[in-house]
């Protein structure tokens, strides 16, 4: 009979262990986007489990209950707002909901975009948040002088996070950066400006270095830079009077590359005077390091390949054969 009750215990022991084994494993393995999920004051452990469950961060209810008494933690679960993922295993999860933060909005800021555009994606991102104090308007006007300095990236910021806040945010990660890449003081106007042209001009972090030296060598020459991203960067601060705008006129003619404006760099020999764009890391390394190259032109194909030339017949040729146009019969 003891033999008997022995192994039917065993069997429930086993049997229990391998259910909560597989009970407490992470609902996948697969990498998805992180979820923000709110504990509200008053939630019991049941609730908080439910809740967990319909957002199907875990497996079981009473697996997510069990671990919570294990480990003693029923009195350390804090209300508020907690970045989960279903990769993470029901004890991870656990120990999370210990640690609340405030409601945060996740916000990513391409690389090569002017301030207008970041000042779109971000009041987008804060468009539905209650009781914001965000503006647009305030991100204009107080980022005025700060083109080429509101650094690329995924930010989380606090839902009720003003604007002067977030600026410095973006500001203090730039510093960030120029520091990491060793930039001297003396050099870094000079270098954002020419990244900023990089992020524009170039299709790959690959061909930036390359890029950049072709600019070298046409400064070196006073030679003009004629480069279309600073005639769209002039063309668009003149006619866009309201922030929805298309910032970056892909179709430019004749009249265009003849607007009077300091940024335009097939009438002014050397850099603009100012950024165009908020340049990323690698477009910043490039302008720290440019490569050393014998070509002074380029171009991308219609499938976005670059070609270099070292001469202006060779480039011709390219622009004939890539481009399809302006061949000679």
């Amino acid at each position: 009979m003891f033999k008997r009750l022995f192994i039917a215990l065993t069997f429930i022991f086993v049997a229990f262990f391998g259910w909560f084994f597989l009970a407490t494993r992470p609902v996948t393995y697969k990498s998805l986007p992180v979820t923000e999920f709110e504990i509200k004051s008053g939630w019991s452990i049941d609730r908080i489990g439910q809740e967990l469950s319909n957002a199907k961060l875990i497996r079981s209810r009473a697996a997510f209950k069990i671990t919570v008494v294990i480990m003693g933690i029923s009195n350390k679960i804090q209300a508020g707002f907690f970045r989960l993922t279903p990769n993470m295993s029901i004890t991870d999860i656990a120990k999370s909901l210990t640690h609340a933060t405030v409601k945060q909005v996740r916000v990513t800021i391409p690389e090569g975009l002017r301030r207008q555009e970041i000042a779109q994606i971000l009041d987008k991102a804060f468009k539905n948040v209650e009781g914001k104090t965000f503006s647009a308007t305030e991100f204009i006007s107080q980022t005025a002088d700060k083109e080429g300095r509101l650094f690329p990236d995924t930010y989380d910021f606090d839902s009720k996070a003003n604007t002067s806040t977030i600026i410095d945010r973006l500001e203090n990660r730039y510093k960030e950066i120029i520091t990491e890449v060793k930039v001297k003081e003396t050099d870094q106007n000079r270098i954002i400006i020419l990244a900023s042209l990089l992020e524009r001009e170039a299709a790959t972090a690959s061909e930036m270095p390359e890029i950049a030296g072709v600019i070298e060598n046409r400064l070196g020459a006073k030679w003009p830079l004629q480069i279309d991203a600073t005639i769209q960067y002039a063309l668009s601060t003149l006619r866009c009077k309201k922030l929805d705008c298309d910032w970056w006129p892909k179709t430019l003619t004749k009249t265009d590359l003849q607007v009077k404006s300091p940024y335009n760099t097939y009438l002014n020999q050397g850099l603009p005077p100012k950024p165009i764009s908020n340049p990323g890391e690698a477009a910043i390394k490039a302008a720290s390091a440019p490569a050393k190259t014998t070509a002074w032109f380029y171009l991308h194909d219609l499938k976005g390949q670059i070609h270099f030339a070292g001469t202006i017949e060779e480039h011709n040729k390219n622009i004939c054969t890539y481009l399809q146009k302006d061949c000679e019969n």
